[in-house]
């Protein structure tokens, strides 16, 4: 099965040379070769990503690769991606590859696709049950199966039946879901003996190209290899033009070309042959191209024009067709294009150029008559027998034979294709076009903007489906009628609320109830459901029992399981509000149970009942139920949507407290996809966590970005916010931390009103004030001072409400430590709230620079209780330290000691450089003095300190090191005297962290 548009290699491919290799490119195609295991001493299954400008010899490269591979007993497959208007085809690459394979070897196909159900979506097999091309119905979510894990499957088999190179082009042109399939199978690789080889034109790159974050994730995985060609040497164009030119090209004419080349072997070929029919070797390379076709005869340049138009490969009997001439005349001028070089042929018959520079010059080369009469053409042929396989392409070229309204038809078809392949982002491209060819009054714009809205919010945009339907709702046209205006505001009303926009929502329910008709329940249905949501977020909890009822009968009389589920989860939100977290998660339990696995509202469902896990402090709990559904919305191609974008927040933020900062920034990573905001906003944030606690420098450009998002997303003020104080703090910009955290309270005033996040804010705030305010005067140190007092009142508001009664600490503390459920429904909250209290204490003793009482060792020992009870490893860390300049301060050395140590092995396994800091300056003096003299351990004491790092009692080391256990026991004693340690354990930690024990 050698093809997929490969053909043997002419003097194009590759110029001969006189010890029979690549001129000038034989060393990279040795390591091409060696890249992918071609060769008696080597296996296939490598990775391979070729780079390099345009005309640079990367097409030619892999043609010799393909030729030797196949002459070697290996399949060749070949996809390209194209460069066209529009949006661009949703695995477009892979639609080629599945084809090739369908044409060749039907068999592999249908054994893969048996367990593999989702490939029949690429490959054009007559069992495949296509997307439905009714253009009103919204674009369907794909089944649970993974397309790119059928096409693992089906080059693993191919594989596994005789070796395999798989080669997709020019990848700077691919779709979303291509460049994610493909960084799949680079970071997976293959099982049988596949080889993969990704080439793209690396001058057509810029900074903000969707391919430069993708390339940067494949440069990180291990076992692909990266090849970049560049400029051939003088020498080597030389040898190239004067084997082409066979020595007939005088040598000043092939030194003129030499300069003019640059080093690019593909202009160097082409002003060759403009030298050999006798034209200059000025002008720039657009000019000698269009030369190359204006010297076809004209049925040639028509058919050339023709495939130009065509947008990629151009099958035979579509072009017949196209090109509108009997089956000779166009035999006779593809021969002409293919002997001059201009086209290449693959098999089944199609022809494409032999280079994309010359399909591009072409192109510029048309007149808009010329255009549009071949967009006509092809648009009406692909009409005939209309399939969502082809719609893209029919919405192209309708569009270029200025046909809009079949256009219009063909992107909504395109985008129930790329929706059911799992291409949100293709789906929202193809159905905004639809949009910009449809008139402002045309009837069915309100449907069009629901189902764009709705990919958008598939694949993660929620800002953009919001400006959608706003758009559409303050521009309805003439024809909008009653009953969809009413959907659009119920659309509007649910999808805004996931983003803190000034929206106001109630107002867009209520007209939405005055204008959608009682007749046409389904859509009466998803209005009442939208109030329910509204409700419930207003707290008006009676009111939303009260529609939530009506709903719930409207759906059981309509059969409608799913708007059923929804009420019943929004519902939920009642229960957990009166802290009744068993019965709500008892409720929720309950619901997913009987949901089908891929129904995108159970991913809702488990975000809700890892947040309950988290609200309890059982983060372990938590951590699998955000890993669930980060799971699901994988699978179900909704992974940066509207809750699963949220688990794998979440699930970072829950790494991070349980102390596994790898593990948080492994989930913060989101591979070669850059999210639509503010989604990329909140796991930058939330990546700043890991970053302030490891005490890395602040950037202020990223803090400033981020604040961008601020006013639609609180939820980005409070991780900014949390992890920037500390960032801020520890590079001791005091002012900076202040005017972040004022900032902080009046953006989450006005997108939440009474939050929890204050709490934390206020505890953090107070910690950075207590280490500065013995450092500061003047104005700095008043407001620090305010802010620390302005803050601590705002958070006791939360905690112990106003009832008539002055707030005082101590009310603040009991609260905190129970009252009312707090420390088991919202364990986070009260673990903030005891450590806000220590905070304070200590802000009070910093700045009355007076003694200490044992209050402040009591509450330091509360926050360390807290943190340790709700499991949060680095805050209870923090705590220990805190408490130990607390306990040293009261004259409690030992317990001083305990503390510091305790702390310090989770900053040493943290990497927590700020809080290794803090309790460097803890450091008795006794320490101080061993250390500033130089004391050094004996090897023997070196040998006894690592023998107590293992854990080995003195009876232990003595038999391992064949000395006495009353030795071991000198030793042991002169090292905690060098150290100042109070422990075996706090001795091995001074050691480590000095340096002392290798």
């Amino acid at each position: 099965m050698c093809g997929g548009g490969f053909a043997p290699p002419a003097i194009m491919a590759g110029m001969p040379s006189a010890h029979g290799g690549f001129v000038g490119r034989a060393a990279e195609l040795d390591l091409a070769r060696r890249a992918v295991g071609l060769g008696p001493d080597r296996q296939p299954g490598g990775r391979l990503v070729l780079s390099g400008e345009a005309g640079i010899g990367k097409s030619r490269l892999l043609d010799a690769l393909a030729v030797q591979a196949a002459e070697a007993g290996w399949t060749v497959l070949a996809g390209h991606c194209v460069g066209q208007m529009g949006p661009a085809m949703t695995y477009l690459p892979f639609v080629e590859i599945t084809g090739r394979v369908h044409a060749e070897d039907p068999q592999a196909l249908d054994a893969v696709r048996h367990g593999h159900p989702s490939l029949a979506k690429l490959a054009p097999v007559p069992t495949e049950r296509p997307a439905s091309t009714d253009p009103t119905g919204p674009p369907a979510v794909a089944d649970p199966g993974l397309v790119a894990e059928a096409v693992h499957a089906l080059l693993n088999r191919l594989g596994a039946q005789r070796p395999t190179l798989v080669v997709v082009e020019d990848v700077h042109w691919a779709d979303h879901s291509s460049r994610d399939m493909l960084t799949l199978l680079l970071t997976r690789g293959f099982s049988t003996a596949v080889s993969l080889v990704v080439t793209y034109r690396s001058d057509d790159l810029h900074r903000r190209h969707p391919l430069v974050d993708t390339l940067a994730v494949w440069a990180r995985l291990a076992g692909v290899d990266s090849l970049s060609l560049t400029a051939m040497a003088d020498r080597d164009i030389r040898e190239l033009v004067a084997a082409m030119a066979d020595g007939a090209l005088q040598r000043h004419t092939v030194e003129a070309i030499v300069r003019r080349a640059e080093g690019n072997p593909f202009f160097a070929e082409e002003l060759a042959r403009s030298s050999s029919a006798g034209l200059s070797v000025g002008g720039d390379l657009s000019r000698v191209l269009r030369s190359r076709i204006e010297h076809l005869d004209p049925p040639a340049q028509d058919v050339v024009r023709a495939v130009a138009v065509g947008g990629r490969t151009v099958t035979h009997d579509l072009l017949v067709r196209v090109a509108e001439v009997t089956e000779p005349a166009l035999d006779c001028a593809l021969s002409q294009a293919v002997d001059r070089q201009v086209l290449v042929t693959s098999w089944p018959p199609a022809y494409r150029f032999r280079h994309a520079l010359l399909g591009e010059a072409v192109l510029e080369t048309l007149l808009p008559g010329q255009r549009m009469r071949l967009h006509r053409r092809y648009a009406a042929i692909l009409a005939e027998v209309p399939s969502p396989a082809t719609a893209s392409e029919l919405a192209r070229h309708a569009a270029g034979g200025g046909d809009l309204s079949t256009a219009t038809r063909a992107s909504r078809v395109a985008a129930g294709r790329a929706m059911a392949l799992g291409g949100p982002r293709e789906a929202l491209g193809h159905l905004e076009r639809a949009l910009d060819w449809m008139s402002e009054d045309d009837s069915q714009r309100d449907e069009v903007t629901l189902a764009a809205a709705e990919a958008a919010r598939t694949a993660g945009d929620t800002l953009r489906a919001v400006e959608l339907l706003r758009d559409r709702l303050e521009h309805p046209g003439a024809s909008q009628s009653a009953a969809g205006r009413a959907e659009l505001l119920a659309a509007f009303a649910t999808t805004s609320r996931t983003l803190d926009m000034p929206v106001d929502r109630p107002a867009a329910v209520a007209e939405a109830l005055r204008l959608v008709p009682p007749q046409e329940k389904g859509r009466v249905l998803r209005v009442l459901v939208a109030q329910v949501q509204v409700l419930v977020d207003l707290d008006r909890w009676s009111d939303a029992s009260d529609v939530a009822d009506r709903a719930i009968a409207l759906a059981d009389e309509l059969g409608d399981l799913t708007a059923l589920t929804e009420i019943r989860v929004v519902m939920v939100r009642v229960i957990e509000a009166m802290d009744d977290l068993d019965r709500a998660e008892g409720d929720l339990t309950a619901l997913l149970a009987g949901l089908d696995g891929g129904d995108p509202i159970a991913l809702r469902v488990i975000y809700q009942l890892a947040a309950f896990r988290h609200r309890r402090g059982d983060l372990v709990g938590a951590l699998a139920r955000f890993d669930e559904g980060a799971h699901l919305a994988r699978t179900i191609h909704r992974p940066w949507a509207p809750w699963g974008l949220e688990c794998r927040l979440r699930a970072g933020v829950v790494a991070y407290e349980l102390g596994d900062w790898p593990a948080a920034l492994q989930r913060l990573d989101t591979g070669a996809a850059v999210l639509p905001q503010p989604g990329q906003a909140l796991v930058d944030a939330t990546r700043l966590l890991v970053s302030a606690g490891r005490g890395d420098r602040p950037d202020s450009a990223a803090l400033s970005a981020l604040r961008e998002w601020w006013p639609v997303d609180g939820l980005c003020i409070v991780l900014t916010a949390t992890a920037g104080v500390d960032l801020l703090g520890h590079a001791g910009d005091v002012e900076g931390l202040l005017d972040l955290a004022d900032e902080a309270v009046r953006g989450l005033d006005d997108v939440w009103g009474t939050y929890h996040a204050v709490v934390r804010l206020a505890a953090l705030v107070a910690g950075q004030a207590a280490a500065a305010v013995g450092r500061l005067d003047g104005p700095l140190r008043q407001r620090l001072l305010d802010t620390v007092a302005r803050l601590g009142a705002r958070a006791a508001a939360v905690i112990d409400p106003p009832t008539g009664e002055p707030v005082t600490r101590r009310s603040m503390l009991d609260r905190a430590a129970g009252l009312d459920g707090l420390a088991d429904t919202s364990r986070e909250t009260w673990a903030w709230a005891l450590r806000l209290r220590a905070e304070q204490l200590r802000v009070a003793w910093a700045s009355e620079r007076g003694t200490p009482g044992p209050e402040l060792v009591e509450a330091w020992r509360a926050s360390v209780a807290g943190f340790g009870r709700y499991g949060h490893v680095y805050e209870t860390a923090r705590s220990l330290a805190r408490l130990a300049q607390a306990q040293q301060a009261t004259g409690d050395r030992v317990g001083a000691r305990e503390s510091a140590a305790r702390a310090r092995h989770t900053a040493q396994a943290l990497r927590a450089r700020p809080l290794l800091d803090e309790l460097d300056a803890l450091t008795p003096p006794a320490v101080q003095s061993a250390t500033a003299s130089g004391a050094v351990l004996t090897p023997r004491e070196v040998e006894v300190l690592r023998l107590i790092e293992r854990g080995r009692s003195n009876g232990q080391i003595g038999t391992q090191l064949y000395i006495s256990t009353k030795t071991v026991s000198v030793h042991v004693s002169n090292l905690l005297a060098k150290l100042g340690a109070a422990s075996r354990t706090e001795a091995v930690a001074l050691a480590r962290d000095r340096g002392l024990l290798p």
